[in-house]
C-alpha cells in the first residue's frame, strides 16, 4: 500500500511540474486546483493532497525527473497557492555524520523520561529541559508557546513547533522561532523564511534567530541556527552544531 501511495505523489507531482517547466524559469507556480484537476485526470485516487506537499518538503526527496533539473523546494506563495523554486544551495540542510558531538548531562525528570513518546513533541520536550536552545545560543531562553499555525500574507500558512524568548549578557532581547524533525524526516531551508516571517512580522522589536532542532538518534540532537531573511535566496546556515543527552552511569 504504501509503494503504492508513493508512486501516486511521484506521479502527481511529475506531471505538475512537466506541466509548469519550461528551459530557463527559476520559479513554477501551482495552485491546489492544480493538484486537484491533475490528480483527477490522472486517475489517482489521493485522499490528503496536502500531504503529497509535505512528503517532498519533509520525508523524501524529489523524483529524478525533478531532481535532474536542479535544486527545487516547494515555497508557499500564499492560500492555495505554491511554486516550485530553484535554489542554488542545496534544498535539504544535510548534518555531517563527521560533525562533533558535544555531551550534555541528560535533565529530564525520570517521570517524564518514562512517559516521553517518540515523536516531535517528545523532541521538543527533551530539547526544554535539558536547555539545549541556551547553550546552543548562548543566550537564556524561555520557552513562550508551541504549536502556533497562523496565515501570512503572501506566504499562506505558518507552523512554528515551538516559540522561545531570550537574553543575551547585555540584556538584549531575542525571539527563536523552532522547528523540529525527527529521525528519517528531511529539513529544508525554506523553513526558515516561514520561521524568519513569522518572528520578525509578530515580533519587530527581537532579534530574529531561526532554529531547527532535529533527532538524530535515541539521546543525539543536531542544532541548526539559519541566517533570518524573507528572501530564500539569503537563507543560510550559520551554524550546526550535535549534543548528545548522557546519563550519569555512577547511579544504581
Amino acid at each position: 500500500m504504501a509503494e503504492l501511495q508513493d508512486n501516486a505523489y511521484d506521479q502527481l507531482l511529475v506531471s505538475i511540474f512537466k506541466s509548469k517547466w519550461k528551459s530557463g524559469l527559476n520559479e513554477l507556480t501551482f495552485t491546489k486546483d492544480d493538484l486537484i484537476d491533475t490528480a483527477t485526470r490522472l486517475g489517482l485516487r489521493i485522499k490528503n493532497l496536502a500531504d503529497v506537499l509535505y512528503t517532498y518538503r519533509s520525508r523524501r526527496p524529489f523524483p529524478a525527473h525533478i531532481a535532474e533539473k536542479g535544486n527545487w523546494i516547494i515555497a508557499a506563495k500564499g492560500s492555495g497557492k505554491y511554486a516550485f523554486l530553484k535554489v542554488t544551495q542545496a534544498a535539504i540542510v544535510e548534518v555531517p555524520s563527521t560533525l562533533k558531538i558535544f555531551p550534555i548531562p541528560y535533565a529530564v525528570p525520570e517521570i517524564v523520561a518514562m512517559n516521553l513518546a517518540n515523536d516531535e513533541q517528545g523532541l521538543l520536550t527533551m530539547v526544554r529541559y535539558n536547555r539545549l536552545l541556551d547553550v546552543f545560543t548562548g543566550l537564556a531562553c524561555f520557552h513562550l508557546q508551541s504549536h502556533i499555525r497562523t496565515h501570512m500574507k503572501g506566504h499562506g500558512q505558518i507552523e512554528i513547533d515551538e516559540l522561545y524568548v531570550g537574553v543575551d549578557k547585555d540584556g538584549r532581547g531575542y525571539v527563536l522561532p523552532v522547528e523540529g524533525k525527527v529521525a528519517g524526516e528531511s529539513l529544508g531551508i525554506d523553513k526558515a523564511v516561514g520561521l524568519t516571517l513569522f518572528a520578525s512580522t509578530k515580533f519587530p522589536d527581537l532579534t530574529c534567530r531561526p532554529i531547527a532542532v532535529l533527532r538524530q538518534s535515541h539521546d543525539i540532537i543536531a542544532c541548526v541556527e539559519f541566517e533570518p531573511a524573507h528572501d530564500i535566496s539569503k537563507i543560510s546556515v550559520l551554524d550546526i552544531r550535535r549534543y548528545q543527552l548522557t546519563r550519569d552511569k555512577r547511579k544504581p
